[in-house]
């Protein structure tokens, strides 16, 4: 009798559902081995169902861990997912906030805002989490590679844009360039149940996306629709790292809070997407008309509870006109994308994707381009 296996040799995208929270795990399988990054951790109340997550399917080893920003809802969760010894990282990556402002004028800031505060403290705690498990973090700024597999790379934000963001979102002057690099070395040598889990929907590549030679045919389709043309975000959500992967010459890109202003700076050549995480739960305050007419991505996912802002309508309306294919957590529970060869789950079960609201109708371009 003759046997085949299979080799793995695909990628997976987990979105787990955490109400507006977000926690995310990439793999890439080479040889039939996984290569994992998380990407943040959901908030500190999360931390019992991202565990369970990890638990149910043996997820222990992660190839990095990335903190797109420090606010609660992303880094909390994080710093006890860092702190638990049965979960092995090779690799960190977050920003520090006090690498940039000089102590007294973060110690202002703080006082002034809590918003500012709170961010202070989150970075504090991760950083020192990290430290305990003998981790250096690096700061994730574009151009870095977060990993070989999945081929993972820093799109955003430039050093220049983050400090900028900073500078509006503590009210005070960033470090100079010298003094910047000075505390970089000082802090790299010190710095050592909700919606069920089971089963989960998913959506699956079955075939390259049909070419996109026709996409500039977009621009200006959202002319006139409720997605604002220049939407605003806070100042700190602009500072989230932007990370984008590619697989059989396929986009995914990863956006934490990032708002419209950073979203722009990233490279032409990462739009027409197959996969997005569309930022801050769907809010309607990051994601600007040209963005979503660039970046048309083919599946859109959504980390949200499903609220009267998360997400958005007019979002999930904008990406629906130009062809994609919007799932929310809210709506699905924990998502799961992948393509090609990867390990069967039991009891997983096609996700249901967003409708149009509101009479919006889809073009029959939008349709023939998919």
């Amino acid at each position: 009798m003759t046997t085949t296996s299979t080799t793995f040799d695909g990628i997976e995208i987990d979105m787990l559902s955490l109400g507006d929270a977000d926690c995310i795990i990439v793999t890439s399988w080479y040889d039939s081995w996984p290569y994992r990054v998380l990407i943040d951790g959901g908030t500190g109340g999360s931390y019992d169902e991202v565990m369970d997550f990890l638990n149910i399917r043996g997820f222990k080893n992660f190839w990095a861990v990335v903190c797109s920003h420090c606010h609660d809802d992303h880094a909390s969760g994080l710093i006890k997912l860092v702190k638990n010894s049965t979960l092995s990282f090779q690799g960190a990556w977050m920003h520090d906030i006090r690498n940039h402002v000089a102590p007294d004028a973060l110690r202002r800031a703080s006082a002034a805002d809590d918003g500012v505060k709170q961010v202070v403290e989150t970075t504090r705690e991760l950083a020192s989490a990290f430290k305990s498990r003998s981790i250096t973090p690096k700061e994730p700024f574009a151009g870095e590679r977060i990993a070989w597999l999945p081929n993972m790379q820093v799109l955003g934000p430039t050093l220049a844009f983050y400090r900028r963001a900073i500078s509006e979102f503590t009210d005070e002057p960033t470090r100079s360039s010298l003094a910047w690099a000075l505390a970089g070395l000082r802090a790299s040598s010190s710095l050592g149940s909700s919606s069920a889990a089971w089963p989960s929907p998913e959506t699956y590549l079955v075939s390259p996306p049909a070419p996109r030679s026709l996409a500039n045919l977009f621009y200006g389709s959202l002319a006139g629709s409720s997605v604002q043309e220049e939407p605003e975000t806070q100042p700190y959500n602009n500072t989230s790292t932007i990370l984008g992967t590619t697989f059989n010459g396929l986009k995914y890109l990863f956006t934490g809070d990032a708002g419209s202003e950073a979203l722009d700076q990233v490279p032409a050549d990462w739009h027409s997407l197959e996969w997005m995480q569309i930022p801050h739960h769907g809010s309607d305050g990051n994601l600007s008309q040209k963005n979503i007419e660039s970046y048309r991505p083919r599946l859109a996912y959504v980390s949200a509870t499903g609220d009267t802002s998360h997400p958005s309508r007019a979002i999930v309306n904008g990406l629906i006109k130009v062809g994609s294919t919007v799932y929310s957590t809210h709506e699905n529970g924990h998502l799961r994308s992948s393509c090609c060869n990867v390990p069967f789950r039991y009891g997983y079960y096609p996700a249901t994707p967003m409708k149009a609201t509101g009479g919006m109708k889809i073009s029959d371009l939008a349709l023939s381009l998919r």
